[in-house]
């Protein structure tokens, strides 16, 4: 009997083959395209950079340019200079961080409200703020609000109209209604009310989709243009990205260059683009991995 056990040892011990290798032709065709297309999108803004740092004589001899031999940072210099650019800062910075919170707290507020059940004529106000993303009154009906409201020529038209965006809205809604809701029957066994409730649990646990809706509002604050664009008519007011359609328009009169044989047109535009993509490229991997997160709960649950 032993000798039968002992012989029985070597199957039990035997070495098991390893995960295959799933790495095949299919997944290094895939990787190269996935690369190609990287490039693709890098491409641009790599070229805009080089444009912005090439001397006028360099470029005019060769436009297209993969590398420049002499780099000039002359052209960035009269763009961190110009007063019409860091104007245009401030403006669009209001927009950005007061612009946002403010449209994050309406947003939010009324996007619990709709998603607790129960309270009368909810159906009615849902249907009526759903109906605003198909309908609107017109672009002349518009401007005679914004007239009799007082707010042209002022800030307030680039932040008070855009209190709630109706899809952002929706999504923070049906991330409220996923949340289990023996957490709000829990707090009020405790005693809390309605405001404790909101702040103390919900709020908490809805920072995926607050990051989510927040970049979404704060890449449209700083993309403003359009409300400024229409009522505001002060150079005080324009906001940056005026400001840089002003530059590309006519670049003379925007940012004066004191070497034009030495400074290309072309070196100061690229330089205010970088100028003014670079701050939100630095912000948004901050919260991109509440990104997909977040859009995937608040579109899918509810």
């Amino acid at each position: 009997m032993k000798s039968n056990k002992l012989k029985r040892l070597p199957l039990l011990t035997r070495d098991k083959p390893g995960p295959s290798n799933r790495f095949g032709g299919f997944d290094v065709v895939l990787f190269i395209i996935l690369l190609v297309y990287a490039l693709l999108i890098i491409f641009p803004f790599y070229y805009l950079f080089v444009v912005s740092i090439t001397p006028l004589d360099i470029y005019s001899e060769t436009p297209f340019l993969i590398w420049t031999p002499v780099i000039s940072f002359e052209s960035y210099e009269l763009v961190f200079t110009n007063k019409h650019i860091w104007n245009g800062l401030g403006i669009t910075s209001i927009l950005l961080f007061g612009g946002t919170a403010y449209q994050l707290f309406f947003t939010v507020i009324t996007g619990y409200a709709l998603s607790r059940k129960g309270w009368f004529g909810q159906n009615f106000v849902m249907n009526m703020i759903i109906v605003t993303m198909f309908f609107g009154g017109g672009l002349i009906p518009y401007y005679v609000l914004i007239r009799t409201l007082g707010m042209i020529d002022t800030i307030w038209v680039m932040i008070i109209p855009g209190a709630i965006d109706t899809f952002n809205m929706l999504l923070m809604r049906n991330y409220f209604a996923s949340l289990p809701k023996e957490l709000e029957e829990s707090a009020r066994i405790d005693g809390a009310n309605d405001i404790q409730i909101f702040v103390k649990i919900f709020l908490p646990l809805s920072l995926p989709m607050l990051a989510t809706i927040g970049l979404f509002f704060a890449v449209g604050n700083w993309n403003s243009w359009y409300n400024g664009m229409l009522f505001n008519h002060s150079q005080e007011l324009k906001t940056l990205q005026q400001v840089l359609q002003q530059i590309t328009a006519n670049t003379n009169s925007m940012i004066p260059n004191p070497n034009p044989q030495k400074i290309n047109s072309d070196s100061l535009k690229t330089a205010a683009i970088f100028f003014t993509i670079i701050p939100m490229m630095c912000f948004y991997p901050f919260l991109q991995r509440y990104f997909v997160k977040g859009i995937v709960v608040g579109a899918i649950k509810g």
